[in-house]
């Protein structure tokens, strides 16, 4: 409903994935902070709470320049219009909910979550303690590789298609419902991995650390400077960039051995022990590979 210019209507909370308007893409930004209304403090998107429609009656002149969007919590259609009748400024965008602030305010956050989800390719563990996601074109091996991983003792979060979101933390990556606990490996189908490994082997979530690409080897065109301190590049994932190691992958080699002792070069770096060679500290934040350049000392 549009009356005068603006914009009056129910907050939709059933089918939120389904609205793609403008308001609920404004809605669900993250980059766009919403708090209950404060005058002295306003903020893009500001809930309106019962209390707080009874104080702003006698308030002469709410400061709303820097509001776009009001949400009017405990409040039924009827009322939410002879309300705002009554206002003198309002914003161009008024949205009215019968649920509590309190539940509009965990409803927004968990929209948020999920519409800022990425979706990535891989197979995410739990590698020494690390959060690591295993990429590579299909059939290269990734869940074999995880299966091998299994049984040396790491755990498993999500084949296939994990998703990460920026946490207070990190970048979390966690796995779909459907498809948890299950791995599917080439020759085996579909297997259980809380039933063959036990609950051990497995994790509900865990911050994304490192990236691992495996590629089929190509000794031809390996840099020399690759083969000193490996392939290294950076993905952004979440608008956070993680570290990127390219494995490659021929056979005979022990894929499993060298993903474990990347994750833990990886480790002590982080942590400030790593060294490269002649002794030299060795930067975590340079990752070579490829394009970039190498820092000057």
């Amino acid at each position: 409903m549009s009356t005068d210019g603006r914009t009056i209507r129910a907050l939709d909370t059933e089918h939120p994935s389904e609205t793609q308007d403008a308001i609920y893409r404004q809605l669900f930004d993250p980059q766009r902070p919403f708090d209950r209304f404060n005058p002295l403090d306003p903020k893009p998107i500001a809930l309106l709470d019962e209390p707080l429609r009874q104080a702003l009656k006698g308030y002469p002149n709410p400061s709303i320049a820097e509001t776009d969007i009001w949400v009017l919590t405990d409040i039924s259609p009827d009322m939410a219009q002879s309300w705002i009748s009554e206002q003198k400024q309002v914003p161009d965008v008024i949205l009215h909910s019968p649920m509590t602030q309190a539940q509009i305010t965990d409803w927004f956050q968990t929209q948020r979550k999920q519409s800022a989800r990425q979706w990535q390719h891989g197979v995410f563990m739990e590698v020494a303690g690390s959060g690591v996601l295993i990429t590579g074109e299909s059939g290269i091996g990734k869940s074999e590789l995880a299966l091998e991983l299994l049984s040396r003792g790491h755990r498993l979060i999500a084949d296939d298609a994990p998703y990460f979101v920026r946490g207070n933390q990190g970048i979390e990556g966690s796995c779909p419902e459907s498809i948890r606990d299950h791995l599917e490996v080439r020759g085996l189908g579909i297997i259980d991995v809380r039933a063959l490994f036990g609950d051990n082997a497995l994790k509900n979530n865990k911050i994304l650390r490192l990236i691992i690409e495996l590629y089929a080897a190509d000794h031809k065109t390996l840099r020399a400077e690759s083969r000193l301190h490996g392939e290294r590049s950076k993905v952004t994932i979440c608008g956070e960039s993680i570290p990127l190691f390219r494995l490659p992958v021929a056979p005979g080699r022990n894929i499993a051995v060298f993903v474990e002792t990347v994750v833990r070069q990886h480790n002590l770096e982080r942590s400030g022990f790593g060294e490269r060679l002649f002794g030299q500290p060795y930067p975590a934040e340079w990752h070579p590979y490829p394009g970039d350049k190498t820092p000057t000392p």
